[in-house]
């Protein structure tokens, strides 16, 4: 409880401070930092899974490389859980954990002002997804897009603009598509189900959203 009120208190001392500073007044910026995965303290704010939770035979694992970068790599496995309820198999995922509520919710990212999500990896030639999820209504909805890598093997940032990522409910496509909540943007992750048996390895520096020197947001982009 006390945790809980010291969290509280945590949140109006910064929306105050962020009153005092007019932030919502600064315009322009060119990013706002989200997630790092740079040192062990780092690790903390992920949680990760595989179809290992459910019975499934993929591994998966989370570690800090001496190049003080994340480093997401396991095995997938196509092989069938026992369970006869289980159709397929074959997934492995990290996510951002959602940070302590308080008297006034959940902290999210306010991501309202950017046009992209930027994420400085370097990985293999696997098909990646990211995920998004949003403090709304329904838990399970994901906003989804494919993680494109130009150069496997080598450092890139990957920007995705925020407008091309679908919703999505326990992998499947929704018929309605309805607009991200991008004030309130709960976690972000990074997914593994391409149905390729075999290794992986993807590493990450950097989570944020950002603008470029011709962009605000999505203010100049046409419906």
């Amino acid at each position: 409880m006390f945790s809980f009120l010291r969290r509280t208190a945590g949140v109006a001392a910064e929306s105050t401070a962020k009153a005092l500073r007019m932030d919502g007044l600064q315009g322009w910026q060119k990013e706002l930092p989200m997630l790092t995965l740079q040192n062990k303290a780092d690790l903390d704010a992920w949680a990760i899974g595989c179809d290992k939770d459910i019975g499934g035979f993929s591994e998966a694992s989370l570690e800090i490389t001496p190049h003080n970068t994340g480093r997401f790599y396991g095995y997938l496995s196509l092989d069938l859980p026992v369970n006869p309820e289980i159709q397929q198999s074959g997934y492995a995922a990290i996510r951002s954990k959602a940070r302590a509520s308080s008297m006034f919710g959940t902290p999210c990212w306010d991501t309202s002002l950017f046009r992209y999500l930027a994420l400085r990896v370097k990985g293999d030639d696997r098909k990646y997804f990211v995920n998004i999820q949003t403090d709304g209504v329904i838990q399970t909805d994901l906003y989804q897009h494919r993680l494109f890598l130009k150069t496997p093997g080598q450092w890139e940032t990957v920007m995705i603009p925020f407008r091309d990522f679908i919703l999505t409910n326990n992998g499947m496509i929704q018929e309605q598509q309805i607009e991200m909540y991008r004030e309130k943007v709960k976690t972000i992750g990074i997914s593994l189900m391409d149905k390729k048996e075999g290794p992986f390895s993807i590493e990450i520096e950097s989570i944020s959203a950002q603008n470029t020197p011709f962009t605000e947001g999505d203010l100049d982009r046409m419906e």
